[in-house]
């Protein structure tokens, strides 16, 4: 009897073998280093790490060759390397995620290509300038015998896309106001100015608005785009730090006027503006 009761139960007893091998095995595969590398990756740095939201695109941060690289990656690389300071950088293609993630004390710096606005002053403190730039208006050459858009007064009644949580929503809202029409705006949850000149090019959306810098990198490889109509004026584009956080702001500030010195920062300037 007892055999037989033995018997009818090893189909389960072998069953749950095989789920302890498995779970052992996974046991030992999260021991290796690939897998703690990826523990790290995801879990906030403590200690005196400092945790930075990198915008992906290619003028801040980008990988070329398994290698990461990009403007402002450069520098602040450069200065961490400088001054002993330990960086752990958490890629962000929506600026929208990333801003709240400040915010609540997720990251503590977020570096991007962030005009330096009043409205956003009033929210995070802001650096010293990283360098210059503008908002352009990205479209293609032929727009179906319409013809480019050369003046603000030709975009009443558009649409214009931007990326989540651009800062110049606000510039464009204003520009609406002062044509005296509606100017339609409309973003992509998980696309970044880079997707949206990308798609411009390919005749998914007529406009976009987009950095100059990160414009004249896309049409490198799209020559079909016209990137010449300006939206903004030149503005100083900074990087934002946690609500608060007086300490690193003043480091940073030091910092990048002593790196924007530096012969180092010239050759990134001549590569990437």
């Amino acid at each position: 009897m007892k055999a037989d009761r033995l018997k009818s139960r090893l189909p389960v007893l072998l069953a749950v073998i095989i789920v302890l091998m498995i779970c052992i095995g996974a046991v030992r595969h999260c021991g290796d280093s690939s897998c703690s590398q990826l523990v790290e990756q995801y879990r906030r740095p403590g200690g005196d790490t400092l945790a930075v939201a990198i915008e992906m695109s290619p003028l801040t941060y980008t990988f070329e060759n398994d290698t990461a690289e990009g403007f402002d990656y450069s520098i602040l690389r450069g200065i961490a390397d400088a001054h002993g300071m330990k960086v752990a950088f958490y890629p962000v293609g929506n600026l929208d995620d990333a801003f709240l993630g400040l915010r609540d004390g997720k990251y503590d710096l977020l570096v991007a290509t962030i005009p330096a606005t009043a409205r956003l002053k009033e929210y995070f403190p802001l650096t010293c300038p990283v360098y210059l730039d503008r908002q352009v208006l990205v479209q293609r050459r032929d727009t179906s015998g319409l013809g480019p858009v050369r003046s603000q007064l030709d975009l009443r009644g558009d649409t214009v896309w931007l990326a989540p949580g651009s800062p110049v929503r606000s510039r464009l809202r204003n520009m609406a106001h002062e044509v005296g029409d509606t100017i339609y705006l409309e973003t992509l949850p998980e696309y970044n100015s880079e997707h949206l000149a990308i798609l411009t090019a390919n005749g998914e959306i007529r406009h976009a608005v987009v950095n100059e810098a990160v414009a004249s990198r896309v049409a490198a490889d799209y020559p079909v785009l016209d990137i010449s109509t300006p939206v903004s004026f030149n503005q100083f584009q900074v990087w934002a730090v946690a609500p608060g956080d007086s300490t690193l702001l003043d480091s940073l500030d030091t910092w990048l006027e002593q790196f924007k010195q530096t012969d180092a920062y010239s050759r990134l300037s001549e590569r990437y503006l």
